[in-house]
């Protein structure tokens, strides 16, 4: 399982917007905003690729002026080991 750390900066006036769309995608949580439109959000998926995708949907969503990554952490699945 990957997971990453992120922080979101919304438009002026588009908090409410980003904040819908961020609620909406799979995998995404968020932990944290400012009244300015800055989210802290975690991205847990199975693998890189999936990761990958979320950030680039985040980073494409309207109304979203950046997405920075700020820690990853790959966490591998016991019974996948076994």
């Amino acid at each position: 399982m990957n997971i990453s750390s992120v922080i979101v900066n919304a438009q002026p006036g588009r908090a409410g917007a980003v904040r819908s769309g961020l609620e909406q995608t799979p995998g995404v949580e968020i932990h944290a905003a400012t009244e300015d439109g800055k989210f802290v959000v975690t991205i847990e998926t199975d693998d890189d690729g999936e990761t990958v995708g979320t950030y680039d949907r985040l980073s494409r969503m309207d109304g979203v002026m950046s997405v920075a990554m700020v820690y990853h952490q790959f966490e591998s699945d016991p019974e996948k080991e076994a």
